[in-house]
C-alpha cells in the first residue's frame, strides 16, 4: 500500500461536550454545554468509523506550548525559546513563549523527508514577525486601499516566515494567533476561508502523499458571539473580493438549521467547525482519497481548566484510516500531544531518526493492532505555568512551585482581595489576570472558581471517583503511599528536563 496522506485537524478550545461522540461519557467539560444536543456529524463520523481515545492529554494546556508539542513531539520546556528566556537551571514559567523555530525538527520536516507535500492553514500561534499595523486607526475601514495595503503587507510577511524553514511547502489562510492581534473590524473567525485553503491544497496534492495541518481558529471563547453575522468576506489578509468558495452551508442559514434540529446555537459554534471538517471529508472522498488518508481531529485543550494542569489537559481525539483503522475502535490507553509526531509518522511508514529528539511514544500499534498487547504509558508529564503535574490511569499528582518573588506577589494581591472583597487575580504565574472581565472572571480562565483548591501547594485527585477535581486528597493520610509515589515519578520526570523545579530538583 502506498503512503497514506495525512490531514491534522485542531481547535482551540474546544470541549468535550461540544462534539457528539464523547457525549455522555462523563468527561470533564464546560458547564454553558452541559446537556445541550449538539449537531457535529462530520466529526462524529471519525470516530464511527475510525478510532476515539478517551485518555489523550496536552502537556501544556495552553495554545503555544500545547501546539509547540503537537508539531515537533517535544515538552514545551525544551524549546529554543523558553531556554533563552529561562536558561537550564534555573526555574521555568511556561506560557506562550515557546515557538516552533526554523532549526528546529518537526512533523512536517519528518514527513516531507517521507516524501510528503506539506501544507499549512489557519491558527498558527507559534511564533511569527510582529505584526505591524500602526497606520490603522481602530475604526478605519479595511477596505480603504491605504489600509489594505497594510493589512495585505503585514499578512505577506507572516506568510514569508512560516515558509522559511518550518518545513510547510504550501502556507495560505493564516491566522498568526488569536484574532484579536487584528485590526477591530477583521477581528472575526473565517473557517471558511480556511476550509477553501485546505480543499485547494488537496486539489493540488491529490497524486499524494501529501499532509495538511489545518488548526482552526474557532471556537477559542467565542461560542456565544454571533458569528454567523460577520461578514464572511473580512479576513486576516484582508477583504476579500468574493466570498470564499466552499462546500460548506452558508453560515447565515447555520441557526435556522440548528433549530429545525431541536439543537441550541450555544452549540452553533462547533455545529460551524464540523461544517468545515465535513468540506475537507467531503472533497477527500470526492477525489477518491479517503480510504488511504488518515483524518485527525483533536484540540489544543479544554475551556475549562485552560493554563493549569487540570483536566483541561485532557482532550478530543479522533483518527479515522479506512484502510488500516478498525472502525468504533475506542481505548482508554494513555496518549499525549507529543506522542503524535512519531505516531504519525509511523503511519506513515517511517521511523524518527536516530537523532531526533522527542518526548513522545508512538501509539501507532495500538491503532493498528489493538488486539495485541502492547506496552502502554504508565503516566503523562504535565507543565504549564509554574505548576508541574503526572496522571496515570486513575490518579492526578499536581504541584506549584514558585520563586519567593512571585509567591510575594501572590500573597500581596491575596492581602488586598480581602480587604476589598474582590476575588483574587494573580495567579501561579505571578502575573494579575489582564482580561477586561477579570473582576468577574478572578484568575485567568476562572480556575479558581473552577477548582477550589487551586492555590493548593499540592494536589492529588482521584481521576476515577473525582473527574472534576474538586476534592483535592493530598492531606489525607490514606493516600500518602500514592502520593509519595507520584512525587516521585515527577521528580525523575524533572530529572531529564532543563529546568529547575522546588525541592523536586535540589
Amino acid at each position: 500500500m502506498s503512503r497514506p496522506n495525512i490531514v491534522l485537524i485542531c481547535a482551540d478550545d474546544l470541549s468535550f461536550n461540544e462534539i457528539g461522540p464523547y457525549l455522555g461519557r462523563g468527561m470533564p467539560a464546560d458547564d454553558p454545554y452541559h446537556g445541550q444536543p449538539v449537531h457535529t456529524p462530520h466529526i462524529d463520523s471519525l470516530a464511527g468509523e475510525g478510532a476515539l481515545l478517551t485518555r489523550y492529554y496536552a502537556t501544556s494546556a495552553i495554545c503555544t506550548p500545547s501546539r509547540y508539542s503537537i508539531l515537533t513531539g517535544r515538552l514545551a520546556s525544551r524549546s529554543p525559546g523558553i531556554l533563552r528566556q529561562f536558561p537550564a537551571g534555573s526555574p521555568a514559567t511556561i506560557t506562550w513563549n515557546t515557538p516552533v523555530e526554523p532549526q528546529e525538527g518537526n512533523l512536517a520536516k519528518l514527513l516531507k523527508s517521507l516524501g510528503y507535500a506539506t501544507g499549512f492553514v489557519g491558527k498558527w500561534h507559534n511564533g511569527n514577525p510582529r505584526m505591524d499595523f500602526s497606520g490603522v486607526a481602530p475604526e478605519a475601514d479595511p477596505a480603504d486601499p491605504q489600509v489594505a495595503g497594510i493589512v495585505r503587507r503585514a499578512y505577506d510577511r507572516g506568510v514569508e516566515h512560516l515558509r522559511g524553514g518550518l518545513g510547510f511547502d504550501f502556507v495560505d489562510r493564516v491566522y498568526f494567533g488569536n484574532k484579536e492581534y487584528l485590526p477591530p473590524r477583521l477581528q472575526v473567525h473565517n473557517l471558511e476561508w480556511i476550509a477553501e485553503g485546505a480543499v485547494e491544497f488537496i486539489d493540488r496534492h491529490a497524486g499524494g502523499p501529501f499532509f495538511l495541518y489545518m488548526a482552526t481558529s474557532a471556537p477559542h471563547g467565542d461560542q456565544f458571539s454571533r458569528f454567523w453575522q460577520d461578514n464572511p468576506c473580512n479576513t486576516p489578509a484582508g477583504v476579500l473580493r468574493r466570498r470564499p468558495e466552499t462546500a460548506m452551508p452558508a453560515r447565515e442559514n447555520l441557526l435556522s438549521r440548528l433549530r429545525e434540529l431541536g439543537v441550541s446555537e450555544v452549540t452553533a459554534m462547533a455545529a460551524w467547525i464540523d461544517d468545515a471538517v465535513g468540506a475537507v471529508l467531503g472533497r477527500l472522498e470526492a477525489l477518491g482519497l479517503a480510504e488511504n488518508t488518515v483524518v485527525v481531529f483533536t484540540c489544543d485543550h479544554l475551556a475549562r481548566g485552560k493554563y493549569t494542569c487540570y483536566e483541561g489537559s485532557r482532550v478530543p481525539f479522533l483518527v479515522r484510516w479506512p484502510a488500516r483503522i478498525r472502525s468504533g475502535l475506542e481505548t482508554d490507553a494513555l496518549c499525549a500531544n507529543v506522542d503524535l509526531a512519531c505516531t504519525l509518522t509511523r503511519l506513515a511508514g517511517g521511523e524518527l531518526p536516530a537523532d531526533y529528539v522527542t518526548d513522545g511514544v508512538s501509539f501507532a500499534d495500538l491503532l493498528l493492532e489493538p488486539d495485541r498487547p502492547h506496552d502502554r504509558r504508565k503516566h503523562i508529564y504535565l507543565e504549564c505555568s509554574n505548576i508541574r503535574g503526572i496522571v496515570t490511569q486513575r490518579w492526578k499528582y499536581i504541584a506549584n512551585r514558585v520563586t519567593d518573588d512571585v509567591m510575594s506577589r501572590i500573597e500581596a494581591d491575596e492581602r488586598e482581595a480581602r480587604a476589598t472583597g474582590r476575588k483574587r487575580l494573580v495567579g501561579w504565574d505571578g502575573r494579575k489576570n489582564p482580561h477586561k472581565h477579570a473582576e468577574q472572571e478572578g484568575i485567568r480562565y476562572f480556575a479558581s472558581g473552577e477548582f477550589p483548591d487551586y492555590f493548593d501547594p499540592d494536589q492529588l485527585y482521584d481521576l476515577e471517583a473525582d473527574p472534576w477535581e474538586q476534592q483535592n486528597l493530598a492531606s489525607d493520610p490514606r493516600h500518602a503511599e500514592t502520593l509519595a509515589g507520584l512525587k516521585e515519578t515527577l521528580r525523575e520526570e524533572l530529572a531529564r528536563l532543563p529546568h529547575s523545579f522546588g525541592e523536586f530538583t535540589a
